[in-house]
């Protein structure tokens, strides 16, 4: 596998110039007790070494009910989480080892609370 190629998976397609990564207004990372058993929130995230089959990760766009993230995933399976105002989680596909671009939205839904990666 070429690693060098970007990937699409879920909702979201990587735009050229969506480099700026913008804070979601009023939403603080749950604690770890506190999201579904194997879902990984990405709000407070550096982009360094994550949990599980996630190596990196960067958001490269985010507002009220949309986002995307460039994704490193070394091994496993991992796939794009959104968590909505309404209360629904919305999951992409699961995704295996490589670099992806993940993403997701809350259209219909209400506006995003959380949102992140979960395991397979």
């Amino acid at each position: 596998m070429d690693s060098s190629t970007m990937k699409r998976a879920g909702a979201a397609v990587l735009g050229a110039g969506a480099l700026l990564a913008i804070g979601l207004a009023g939403a603080t990372p749950a604690s770890a007790d506190e999201l579904p058993k194997g879902v990984h929130s990405a709000l407070g995230s550096t982009g360094g070494a994550q949990a599980d089959h996630v190596q990196t990760w960067v958001t490269t766009h985010i507002d009220s009910d949309d986002w995307t993230a460039n994704v490193r995933i070394d091994y496993g399976r991992s796939g794009a989480w959104t968590h909505c105002s309404d209360g629904s989680d919305i999951h992409g596909p699961l995704q295996g080892p490589g670099y992806w671009a993940f993403g997701g939205n809350c259209y219909g839904h209400g506006t995003i609370t959380n949102y992140g990666w979960y395991d397979g």
